[in-house]
């Protein structure tokens, strides 16, 4: 088994071969759907492209099943774009490059897109195949969800008129999903005193972090990259002021920021001799972060920084902006209710840019979370912006889907199946308002550190995946 192809089930295998072919980054998922279109023609498939982009591949039911209620795969066509620092990866133009190791499938140093590319193979399998055995079934394929789910947002109830639906962008085998958390983005905006400097300047870099899916490990104890430069310039400033020249940290608002840096007006010497005890209290404070390096480097003079006023002020809105988890659900042992993740950040002529994504199972946390955030911009002298809300997915326990699902997982596991609530952005809470009738499940196999370059999915999960999605199609009730 040295390559994709080779794993078992083929036609899953083959098809996600072909997915990480074809690069597709949020808002850059035309060449993929382009591919998907025209291989359903060549088979005679029925396809669909709306307004936004979203893509609908029907197949009617097999011989014998034509009388049993129709049924929609879902999933998404984008992927997150992240690789290590030194990769030289390009997302909109290079393929996913893949190994196999120890039962499990890597990227080389960038995410694999297994989220959702591995869900997306599996309902194309289905598709495509002769010899699976299937009511009415509607694939559709959305856009933009890893940003904003811009997709699920413009998608058509029309296209939402069977009784049943099934996500496949979960990420843990053997469980079953039943509700997911709603977000809602959170930019902050706090204008600088940009002023001329002629001093000399160096560069603090936090690094080697974990990273990871700002949602499914919120509650893992990761470092974000911003917070911690935040403290460590802080720390700094109290003891030697200075001016702020630059900030880059984190690319996406769904990530745990693994990388952060800031260019500061203070020479390196200086820097050096401050930063050494705060960096040792943070790695004896994170041990579980092996890799992390807080590290003082060169750095060309900047030609204007921040007044010392204005560093001031960013540093104290750094230090106050929450991260990490909010709430712990009341109702659901050992699940995250509300969080919020700092996950970019990064100065330019407008100032400082603070732009974090909150989630809650609930709608009122984050509108009294977003209270605050004003509260907390007011104070600062900055402007709160807030955009791209979606709601969550309600779990529904008297679901006759999930109960049919929970009956094949018992028979394939020996055991009931446990029902989560994913503290993740699904689209099911978006479709769900669309067609309150829509009675839907989700599952997939086990996928690790996703939104990383770490990102990798388990071989043996795929298959039972699998398994469970035919057998599961088979079981379709008749229509009433």
């Amino acid at each position: 088994m040295n390559t994709l192809e080779d794993l078992q089930p083929q036609p899953v295998w083959q098809w996600f071969a072909r997915l990480c072919a074809v690069p597709r980054p949020t808002f850059h998922e035309q060449a993929v759907r382009d591919m998907l279109v025209q291989a359903a023609h060549e088979r005679g498939l029925n396809t669909d492209i709306d307004a936004k982009g979203n893509l609908r591949i029907q197949k009617p039911a097999t011989v014998g099943m034509e009388n049993y209620a129709p049924v929609a795969l879902q999933a998404h066509m984008d992927m997150v774009a992240q690789k290590g620092a030194g990769s030289l990866h390009d997302f909109k133009r290079d393929p996913i490059q893949m190994q196999i190791k120890d039962g499990w499938i890597w990227a080389n140093d960038t995410t694999l897109g297994a989220d959702n590319g591995i869900g997306l193979a599996m309902g194309l399998a289905v598709l495509f195949a002769d010899d699976v055995a299937h009511p009415d079934i509607t694939l559709i394929v959305t856009v933009e969800e890893e940003i904003g789910m811009g997709g699920a947002e413009a998608l058509s109830a029309d296209w939402l008129q069977m009784p049943y639906l099934i996500n496949l962008d979960t990420e843990e085998a053997g469980e079953i999903f039943i509700g997911c958390a709603g977000g809602r983005d959170a930019s902050i905006t706090l204008p600088l005193d940009w002023q001329s400097n002629q001093a000399s300047a160096c560069r603090i870099r936090v690094s080697g972090l974990r990273g990871g899916h700002s949602g499914v490990d919120i509650d893992k104890n990761h470092a974000n990259a911003n917070v911690l430069l935040a403290r460590v310039l802080a720390e700094i400033y109290a003891q030697v002021p200075f001016a702020l020249g630059s900030w880059q940290g984190g690319e996406l608002r769904n990530v745990i920021t693994r990388e952060a840096e800031a260019v500061i007006v203070l020479d390196e010497a200086t820097a050096k001799a401050l930063l050494e005890p705060i960096a040792a209290v943070i790695a004896d404070e994170w041990a579980e972060e092996t890799q992390l390096c807080i590290e003082v480097l060169a750095a060309e003079n900047m030609l204007q920084a921040a007044s010392l006023e204005s560093t001031q002020q960013a540093l104290d809105l750094l230090m106050a902006v929450p991260n990490g988890v909010l709430r712990m659900s009341p109702d659901f042992e050992g699940v995250v209710e509300t969080s919020s993740n700092l996950g970019e950040v990064r100065t330019g002529a407008d100032g400082l840019l603070i732009h974090s994504l909150m989630r809650s199972l609930l709608e009122t946390p984050k509108d009294e979370f977003s209270l605050r955030l004003q509260a907390l911009a007011r104070m600062a002298g900055a402007k709160l912006e807030l955009t791209a809300d979606y709601p969550g997915w309600a779990p529904n326990p008297d679901s006759a889907l999930l109960k049919l699902t929970s009956d094949i997982f018992e028979r394939h596991y020996g055991k009931k199946p446990p029902l989560q609530i994913i503290h993740a952005g699904l689209e099911c809470g978006i479709l769900s308002g669309k067609a309150p009738h829509l009675d839907m499940v989700s599952f997939g196999p086990t996928i690790r550190a996703a939104h990383s370059p770490k990102e990798r999915v388990e071989i043996a999960a795929v298959a039972e995946c699998w398994a469970i999605l035919l057998d599961l199609l088979k079981a379709i009730p008749q229509q009433h």
